[in-house]
C-alpha cells in the first residue's frame, strides 16, 4: 500500500493530535495491552520500506511529520529521547510506557539506516510519569 500518497489539496497532509490519538488508543480499548507489539511491529515494518539514509534523516522525519522532536544520544550503545510525542506527551500517568508506534517506527528506521537488527525498549514515557520518551536498545 502506498501510505505516502495523499490527495487533500485543501486541508493538507495533518490531522489533530487529539484525533491520532483517537485512531491509535482505539484498537487498546477493543483489544487490551496485547495490541503493544502488534503496533510496534507493524510500525518497524512500515519504516523498513520507507527511505531514509541516515541519522539526521530519521530526525528530520521524526520533526516533519510531527511525531516529536527526536534526538539520538548514543550508538553504542543505542540509546534516543524523543520530546514532545504525539502519542504521549501531556498525558497522565498509567504505569506503563505508550509509544510502542514510534519506538517500533524508530527502530525499523535505525536498523534501514545502521544495518542490524535493532529492537527498543521505552524506559521513560509519559504513561510512566516522565515528560519525555526515552528508547534504550534491548
Amino acid at each position: 500500500m502506498e501510505l505516502g500518497r495523499i490527495e487533500r489539496p485543501t486541508i493538507g497532509r495533518f490531522i489533530d493530535v487529539e484525533f491520532f490519538r483517537i485512531i491509535r488508543f482505539l484498537p487498546m480499548e477493543m483489544l487490551g495491552e496485547r495490541i503493544d507489539g502488534l503496533i510496534y511491529t507493524g510500525a518497524k515494518d512500515a519504516a523498513t520500506d520507507m527511505e531514509v539514509d541516515s541519522i539526521d534523516e530519521i530526525v528530520t522525519f521524526f520533526r516533519e511529520k510531527g511525531v516529536g522532536r527526536l534526538t539520538i544520544l548514543s550508538t553504542d550503545p543505542l540509546e534516543a529521547r524523543l520530546d514532545e510525542c504525539a502519542t504521549c506527551s501531556g498525558l497522565p500517568s498509567v504505569g506503563r510506557p505508550l509509544c510502542h508506534f514510534e519506538g517500533g517506527l524508530l527502530a525499523g528506521f535505525l536498523e534501514s539506516v545502521l544495518g542490524d537488527n535493532i529492537d527498543l525498549k521505552e524506559v521513560k514515557c509519559w504513561g510512566l510519569g516522565d515528560k519525555t520518551c526515552l528508547f534504550e536498545e534491548i
